[in-house]
């Protein structure tokens, strides 16, 4: 019979999903995480695998205990196994949860930075973990450097999954730097990888080389649907993969071309049609779904740009439940209207404050550079860093949902702006259509 894993990284216990009333008890990572219990023991997986940050941060001890021993528990009760190692946030508290009380299927490998291996047994079969757990907040080396030299014996005859906490492909990284080519030739048939909360796979097979991502949908800036990664491995050690979408919220980016739109009414239209199309065709996916947060992107090109923003105003109050359960909302709706003018380049030839915003937009999306945009760009980011350091704006801090001070937002912000202040110089002289 196949061996099958559970797998997942990054649940950060403790803590709650950004944008949703923290009064909603599916915005707490603890009901995805019993979900996964629940979904273990229903299809009798053989064992579970946490990849490190599955409790957020030593102050959400507290939170995190409970729910998590609850699990273990009811694992144990199972007979299913646990195998974790400790990231770069639960590095000293992870290792104090596992050992306050003593679980015999739970196996934290790797303590103190140091290769460990673990050998299971189940009804379907035998299997290896390699395993290696953060031994502070920071490290700055690959930890594969070490493999080597440490005394780890892998039988080569049984399946080998290894567990490792790190940034791969970046060698700067203060936590863990995994260089790819370090992951081959190790005798290991799959590599869960925990940091990155996007589920990404970096290699097919042999090894297969996976970040199943966080299993909860934590914020708007990691859309597409979350859950734990089954692991099945074969006779042949061959590791086949499928996502679990568990996690009961999730946040998606819908772009809506606006060009035709006549007025508030059709405006408001368009986009309870456009959220009812997108959850239908998602259907299948939204099957463990409770609610759906939209982050709406007006394209096109109008006239009324800047009356869009006014429609827009109390839209995060509209919410839509469709037949399959699942409840739509919006957070946030970002004008990328361009005003609709056809002669940009005749317009930066002007001396004037009109061609020195049309400039700006041509060079904008020509990616070149000019001294009016260094020091917009200069005024953007001074700006931008004393908002982001003011005490008014820690819950943001908190919440991962400060605005980025990266050359790609500057720029968005900065055409955004132009582009709107254009459109009203050119209002106001009547020259726009």
């Amino acid at each position: 019979m196949p061996l099958k894993l559970l797998i997942t990284a990054d649940l950060h216990l403790g803590r709650k999903s950004s944008s949703v009333p923290r009064t909603v008890d599916e915005s707490s990572t603890k009901y995805t995480w019993h979900r996964m219990v629940d979904w273990a023991i229903k299809n009798q997986v053989d064992a579970v695998v946490l990849a490190g940050d599955i409790i957020d941060r030593d102050n959400r001890y507290f939170e995190a205990i409970g729910p998590i021993q609850e699990g273990f528990e009811k694992l144990n009760e199972a007979k299913i196994s646990v195998l974790i190692v400790a990231g770069n946030h639960d590095f000293d508290v992870l290792p104090n949860v596992v050992k306050s009380k003593e679980y015999d299927h739970v196996h934290l490998l790797g303590e103190n930075g140091r290769w460990e291996s673990k050998t299971i047994k189940s009804i379907n079969g035998e299997l290896q973990f390699l395993g290696w757990s953060f031994p502070s907040q920071y490290v700055k080396e690959d930890p594969l450097l070490q493999l080597p030299s440490a005394d780890v014996k892998l039988d080569p005859n049984i399946p080998t999954i290894g567990l490792l906490h790190g940034e791969l492909n970046d060698l700067n990284s203060r936590y863990a730097p995994i260089g790819f080519n370090n992951l081959l030739n190790k005798n290991v048939d799959a590599w869960v990888l925990g940091h990155i909360h996007k589920p990404e796979i970096h290699h097919e097979s042999n090894p297969l080389v996976l970040y199943p991502g966080s299993p909860h949908a934590l914020s708007s800036k990691e859309p597409g649907s979350h859950g734990p990664y089954l692991l099945t491995v074969e006779d042949s050690k061959k590791v086949k993969t499928e996502i679990i979408p568990l996690s009961p919220l999730r946040y998606e980016k819908l772009e809506m071309n606006v060009s035709n739109v006549a007025d508030k009414s059709e405006y408001r239209n368009l986009i309870t049609q456009h959220l009812s199309d997108d959850v239908e065709s998602k259907t299948t996916e939204l099957q463990h779904v409770s609610q759906i947060i939209y982050d709406i992107v007006l394209v096109g090109k109008h006239s009324l740009k800047s009356e869009f923003d006014t429609w827009s105003q109390n839209i995060e109050d509209l919410e839509q439940e469709f037949a399959s359960e699942t409840t739509a909302s919006i957070r946030k709706v970002v004008n990328r209207i361009e005003p609709k003018v056809e002669n940009l380049e005749e317009l930066a030839k002007q001396p004037d404050p009109t061609g020195i915003l049309a400039k700006a937009i041509l060079d904008i999306h020509a990616g070149n550079s000019s001294e009016f945009l260094t020091k917009l760009s200069e005024e953007f980011g001074r700006k931008l860093s004393n908002v982001n350091a003011a005490r008014t704006y820690q819950p943001l801090r908190k919440a991962d949902e400060q605005y980025s001070d990266s050359s790609e937002n500057a720029n968005e912000f900065l055409l955004q702006e132009c582009e709107q202040l254009l459109a009203e110089l050119l209002s106001q002289k009547g020259d726009i259509q």
